[in-house]
């Protein structure tokens, strides 16, 4: 990011061509406003074309620093714009990778979603919810692993809950079978 303070070399170019576009009006202001009725308005005369054809040429001078400075300015734009899509690839990637695990996840609650209503319903045999509730618990176990690789603290934390909340309330239900869960 470019200081204010510290004008960038496109500004500075700028600057210089206009002031010296400005020296360059007022020497042939000067040129043009000298009478030719003596030899000393001559020499005056002779000397204000001679400062406005070196202004010319620092004109000259100052339209190429410019153009140069305006080709860097647009390579540095171009630059930035490559990696500002690069950028955006990076992002678009990893928004689909949160994007399946998040799924996985949903996946999850849909089971455990399933699970409570077996148990509401009164479910057979309490034996019948603690294989899936043991698969859910598996798999948030392997969204954790996923997540903590991927670096998704936030959902690694999410599955981590999840598996724990699962898992405890397995064993609640096996103590209620009479069987503890190790």
């Amino acid at each position: 990011m470019t200081n204010p303070a510290n004008p960038s070399e496109l500004s500075e170019a700028a600057l210089a061509l206009d002031r010296e576009l400005r020296r360059f009006e007022e020497l042939a202001g000067q040129a043009a406003k000298v009478k030719l009725n003596s030899e000393k308005s001559l020499e005056r005369a002779t000397e204000a074309l001679t400062r406005a054809a070196e202004s010319q040429d620092r004109i000259h001078a100052h339209v190429q620093q410019l153009v140069a400075a305006v080709a860097a300015a647009r390579q540095k734009q171009e630059a930035d714009a490559a990696a500002l899509m690069a950028r955006a690839e990076q992002i678009a990637a990893r928004r689909k990778e949160f994007a399946d695990v998040l799924q996985r996840m949903a996946g999850l609650g849909e089971m455990a979603k399933a699970i409570q209503n077996a148990l509401r319903e009164g479910a057979p045999g309490l034996d019948d919810v603690q294989g899936p509730m043991q698969r859910i618990a598996d798999e948030a176990a392997a969204i954790l692993r996923d997540a903590q690789e991927k670096d998704m603290e936030d959902v690694a934390r999410q599955a981590d809950v999840l598996r724990q909340q699962v898992l405890a309330a397995r064993n609640k239900i096996g103590l209620l079978a009479g069987k503890p869960q190790t």
